[in-house]
């Protein structure tokens, strides 16, 4: 097993040292000490499992700020206001409502391949780093 010095880990992950060091003093991400020294190191293939993690949570978070948008765009044409005597019904464009309604089936096609890609995780992990 291939051991990675604190630097060389927080360059794969994308965070600085300093935040490995606090994961390691929080229990959040404990790193192999050696007795005398107490240098950190980090399993390489941990840390690569980790940053195939951080790289999978990026690309769900960023279809998921999508969502709000779309559901706004959709909701103009669910929601049903009552109409004042007198007042004639306001008819939407279909083409607007598919339109809308496209986009959220496509959204909801991305966000399905998306979750797809929890899979390339070893089993167990995502349970271990997100028990929520």
């Amino acid at each position: 097993m291939s051991m990675l010095k604190i630097s060389q880990a927080a360059k794969i992950l994308g965070v600085s040292s300093r935040t490995l060091m606090r994961w390691d003093e929080d229990g959040k991400f404990p790193a192999h000490k050696e007795p005398i020294s107490k240098m950190r190191y980090y399993s390489e293939d941990e840390i690569k499992t980790h940053a195939l993690w951080f790289e999978i949570r990026r690309k769900h978070k960023k279809i998921l700020n999508e969502l709000d948008a779309i559901r706004a765009e959709v909701d103009k044409y669910i929601v049903t206001q009552p109409l004042d005597y007198g007042e004639k019904p306001k008819f939407h464009k279909l083409e607007d409502m598919k339109k809308a309604f496209d986009n959220l089936h496509d959204w909801e096609a991305r966000h399905k391949e998306m979750l797809k890609e929890y899979s390339k995780l070893p089993k167990g992990f995502k349970r271990k780093v997100d028990p929520y």
